[in-house]
């Protein structure tokens, strides 16, 4: 059956399997708010935690050294000489260590953990995102967990494969669409630098039905529960392209989005928009962010080229003149098959892929002098497997590499703008 989402979702076991053995009094949860300028608030929970025992945290700088001891399970500081956690192309990645520890009465260790994370501050206006009070501007992709014979299954290879083309075409982000991926990716992503829109699994929602929302909101809380501390993470993407013109959806997303700021009021909130228009969306003015996917040239007007500068720049300066947010272009771009060369371009073609994307170019650098939007992500970084329809030549060919990672035509293109604004 092929569902709402398009990729492959292949059954078993896609993730890492731990089995942990723990102490009767373990050490539950760290929550870390650690900003640029160097304040530092945490909280340890553990289960089976009795006053007689000690709870001591230690924070270690980038080189190892000790810079901080309290013997207190909940406490703030003030951390001189932070060395802060920043993108790709802003500075180093710079990461610290809170170690906590809980100890019986007599002093022994009762159980122990390490945490890593960065001194980063994320704010946001009605234009862009900032990190550490200075102007980012996203440049990267959407993409999927996929690769050849073991589709989604966690594979370290592929991932560092993955990074390592990041890093190439000069990308500072990705959104985890349309789903929370391995956290091992994420810490990767946080020793590299590169920031993360992370996304709950919730992708094309046409019906808002309570028993759904609950469901959803156990997913928003288990995707912040676990990747809080990272400081990769900027955003949270409450889902993907749902269908919010439906006058059901405001109340179903507003539970939802003031869910994610009372869980956490240090990122901004998002709804990746794709079938809703600015004139009968019913949420973006309760969110933080806006975020939208749009394919000129693709799936509206395919083959007239010349008109994406004008309609793209038309569509967008629409959703910034009704709800006055910070925009980010989260998905344009069209399929190519990997070898298929045709001149003049035609659908397909890598050259058709190419030309789009040149095209789509122009009308971002106009969006971008007036202020419009903070940021432009590719759709995708990779071809990936999808169900079988008649769109779907063996998958979803929209990559700007192929699904073993071998660069197109576009990605060249991209690269050079990539690498170029990143030196801006």
């Amino acid at each position: 059956m092929v569902g709402l989402f398009d990729f492959f979702n292949y059954a078993g076991l896609l993730r890492t399997v731990y089995i942990v053995k723990k102490p009767k009094i373990f050490i539950d949860d760290i929550t870390i708010n650690a900003e640029h300028l160097g304040s530092f608030k945490w909280d340890v929970t553990s289960d089976g935690y009795q006053l007689k025992q000690q709870c001591i945290v230690y924070l270690y700088d980038p080189d190892g050294k000790e810079v901080l001891q309290e013997q207190n399970c909940t406490g703030s500081s003030q951390v001189s000489n932070v060395r802060p956690w920043w993108p790709r192309g802003m500075g180093d990645p710079d990461l610290y260590t809170l170690k906590v520890e809980i100890r019986a009465a007599d002093a022994s260790l009762v159980d122990v953990y390490n945490e890593e994370f960065g001194f980063r501050t994320v704010k946001w206006d009605n234009e862009q995102i900032y990190i550490n009070d200075r102007p980012f501007y996203c440049i990267g992709f959407g993409m999927h967990e996929d690769f050849e014979i073991h589709g989604r299954g966690y594979d370290a290879a592929v991932m560092t494969k993955d990074m390592n083309l990041f890093e190439w075409m000069g990308a500072n982000c990705y959104r985890t669409s349309h789903y929370p991926y391995a956290e091992e990716r994420i810490k990767e992503s946080d020793r590299r630098g590169i920031a993360v829109i992370l996304e709950t699994p919730a992708v094309g929602l046409k019906g808002f039905p309570k028993a759904n929302q609950l469901l959803h909101m156990q997913f928003v809380e288990e995707m912040i529960k676990r990747d809080k501390n990272h400081p990769a993470v900027i955003m949270w993407s409450i889902s993907n392209e749902p269908h919010t013109e439906k006058k059901e959806a405001r109340a179903y997303f507003k539970a939802l989005i003031d869910q994610a700021h009372t869980l956490d009021p240090t990122r901004p909130v998002t709804i990746v928009y794709g079938p809703s228009n600015y004139d009968n969306d019913q949420t973006a003015d309760l969110l933080d962010v806006i975020c939208v996917n749009r394919y000129y040239g693709w799936y509206i007007d395919m083959g007239f080229l010349e008109n994406i500068n004008r309609s793209v720049v038309y569509d967008l300066m629409l959703w910034k003149e009704k709800f006055g947010k910070a925009i980010l272009v989260t998905e344009y771009g069209a399929d190519s098959l990997d070898g298929l060369t045709q001149e003049p371009a035609v659908d397909f073609s890598e050259q058709y892929q190419d030309e789009l994307i040149r095209e789509t170019h122009k009308a971002f650098d106009v969006l971008r002098a007036k202020k419009v939007i903070g940021g432009e992500m590719i759709w995708n970084f990779a071809d990936f497997m999808t169900g079988m329809t008649t769109t779907r030549a063996v998958g979803n060919h929209k990559g700007v590499f192929t699904r073993t990672r071998q660069p197109k035509i576009a990605a060249y293109t991209l690269r050079k703008r990539y690498l170029g604004l990143l030196q801006q």
